[in-house]
């Protein structure tokens, strides 16, 4: 046989071939392909879209029950706090009203000349005397014309804001405060 014969009969053979290698493959066209891969991606990607839902789910039920712990936990102690603020309150009034009453017997011994009892048991009596001793020694508050009387007679004698300031080291805006302070203790008096 000649050569030729056995390039032609290989050429049909090789066509033959490619003819049956689509149908070898099921009847599957390069669409339907496509399309399976797109239906498994999608599903792939919708299956993970769900798991992070879950986990998304997941984490905001677990802040809630974080949020609702620390809020209990910070009623609680709001609770307890206003618990100790009301008997401190109680407390106070209680020391307060046992004050006046000691002071209101000590003036009134005082004033009748008895001589001041102390007290044997309780503990909130010699506080009290102490503190009936202060207020008996304190003496009236200085005014402002005490305290500023060179500042007072400079401007008595006439002389401008700028000149009162520099003599006295003090600056203008001070020197006008204290100048209007001392016309308001004034007017009060």
């Amino acid at each position: 046989m000649d050569p030729w014969l056995y390039i032609i009969l290989l050429g049909l053979a090789a066509l033959m071939y490619g003819w049956m290698l689509p149908k070898r493959g099921g009847g599957k066209s390069p669409e339907e392909d496509l399309a399976k891969n797109m239906e498994a991606a999608l599903e792939q990607y919708m299956a993970d879209i769900g798991r992070e839902n879950d986990e998304l789910i997941d984490l905001v039920t677990q802040m809630k029950q974080d949020h609702a712990s620390r809020l209990a936990a910070m009623q609680e102690q709001t609770a307890e706090l206003r618990q100790r603020v009301m008997e401190l309150e109680r407390q106070d009034r209680h020391s307060a009203d046992i004050s006046q009453l000691a002071v209101g017997l000590v003036r009134e011994q005082t004033y009748s000349g008895a001589p001041v009892q102390e007290a044997e048991q309780d503990t909130s009596v010699p506080l009290l005397e102490e503190h009936v001793a202060i207020e008996e020694t304190v003496e009236p508050q200085e005014t402002i014309r005490d305290r500023y009387a060179e500042l007072f007679s400079l401007h008595g004698q006439g002389k401008s804001l700028d000149s009162v300031a520099r003599q006295t080291g003090m600056q203008r805006g001070e020197v006008q405060l204290i100048l209007q302070l001392a016309e308001r203790e004034g007017q009060h008096d």
